[in-house]
């Protein structure tokens, strides 16, 4: 392996590793994001070039051997042979961050394009878990730290990752908010008491913040997110068209309400409306829990993948209620600022 001090640069990231898409955002204000999914790779027997380049990073190849990621897996992969991060396991420390290290990996990977040198670069990480799974905190923490081989179809570097900070996911969001790009304070957030409501593929979580202090009591974790309304979506595509549809066509009925068959597109209003209402009640419930009226939380942010689905249900419930800009990324953005943050002391 490749000596330290032969190193040529070095680099901070926010990470989201989300059950449903990775988002990475680099002090190089380069951004990522790609499906948290990955399937063993396949000879690709025509194109493979063209489809490669398509694909630009998501071939990884490690020590369990060569991978398809991202939306080259969605595209190669059978659907019964993707493996995706999925909820709490009794493995978790062990399966779930070997996943989580392979996915950084990946990540990386793309924020340095085109270095095939295997240069050593030195990596700060600021990352978060799921409130009720920040147990886990610190066996992340050992396995993202220390020196990676990242060698993909389009990198091969060496990533020395000296610091590593997990935080409670949603925390991400109100740093994005509390904190500006350069790591400072920011004098436009005045809220004193604000929450934070994350929709996920897999986990919605709410976070309470009073005056920069985490407040356990009222944050927490519900593992009803975006799946459930995909599973629901499949469902009904499988009854209505006798077949399985692929992940990508689900995401795609989820996000328009159409459904193209045989050629002609046709709607799918009801039947997305229909899937998405266990989401919603259950997210709403999940405020209720731990806030119940909020009358005491100056603001509420809402951020992630699933925002926009159930904004509208929570603006009536809750006055107070933001739906966040770029949500998908709110929580990549506030950990990169709280690295820099925390780089100034």
């Amino acid at each position: 392996m490749k000596k330290i001090q032969n190193s040529t640069s070095s680099l901070t990231i926010g990470l989201d590793i989300g059950y449903g898409v990775t988002k990475a955002i680099s002090s190089a204000a380069q951004t990522v994001l790609f499906p948290s999914v990955l399937g063993h790779a396949r000879e690709i027997k025509f194109n493979a070039d063209e489809i490669g380049a398509k694909y630009l990073g998501d071939q990884i190849t490690d020590e369990d051997g060569d991978w398809f990621v991202g939306d080259l897996a969605l595209s190669q992969v059978p659907s019964g042979e993707l493996l995706k991060l999925r909820g709490r396991t009794s493995n978790e420390d062990t399966l779930g961050n070997v996943f989580r290290v392979r996915l950084a990996k990946v990540a990386l990977g793309k924020l340095l394009p085109g270095r095939k040198n295997g240069d050593v670069v030195h990596v700060e990480i600021a990352t978060g878990l799921p409130v009720d799974h920040m147990r886990g905190a610190a066996a992340l923490k050992a396995a993202l730290i220390g020196q990676h081989i990242i060698r993909t179809n389009d990198t091969h570097i060496i990533a020395n990752v000296t610091k590593v900070m997990v935080m409670p996911q949603p925390y991400g969001t109100i740093y994005a908010n509390t904190l500006t790009e350069k790591g400072e304070i920011n004098p436009c957030h005045t809220a004193t008491r604000t929450g934070v409501v994350d929709v996920g593929t897999y986990t919605v979580d709410v976070t309470l913040d009073d005056s920069g202090e985490y407040i356990e009591a009222e944050s927490g974790s519900q593992e009803a997110g975006v799946y459930t309304a995909q599973e629901r979506i499949a469902s009904a595509l499988e009854r209505d068209y006798g077949e399985k549809p692929r992940y990508k066509t689900v995401e795609e009925v989820l996000r328009t309400s159409c459904i193209r068959i045989d050629g002609a597109a046709f709607g799918y209003e009801d039947e997305v409306q229909e899937a998405l209402a266990p989401l919603r009640s259950a997210t709403v419930g999940l405020m209720s829990e731990k806030w119940q009226a909020a009358r005491f939380v100056d603001v509420i942010y809402i951020s992630g993948g699933g925002a926009e689905l159930v904004f509208r249900d929570i603006k009536a419930a809750y006055k107070q209620a933001q739906l966040v800009k770029d949500s998908q990324l709110a929580n990549a953005r506030g950990y990169l600022n709280y690295a820099r943050f925390q780089s100034q002391d």
